[in-house]
């Protein structure tokens, strides 16, 4: 199984944005360093284990 996709393949994936992820971890939605992380290259890298379970038990908050 692959744990780890670059932010663009994520995208592909999802059909979500950058903007989204970028979100996302502004406003402490995913952590980073467990969620998603930048690599030395300058990267950023999605965890897909860790973003399906946080999709599984995420609820809207009202």
């Amino acid at each position: 199984m692959i744990h780890w996709v670059k932010l663009k393949k994520y995208c592909e994936l999802s059909g979500e944005t950058r903007n989204t992820v970028n979100a996302k971890l502004a406003s402490n939605i995913w952590r980073e360093g467990y969620h998603t992380k930048v690599l030395e290259d300058g990267c950023r890298w999605i965890n897909l284990p860790r973003v399906q379970e946080w999709a599984e038990h995420s609820q809207r908050k009202h």
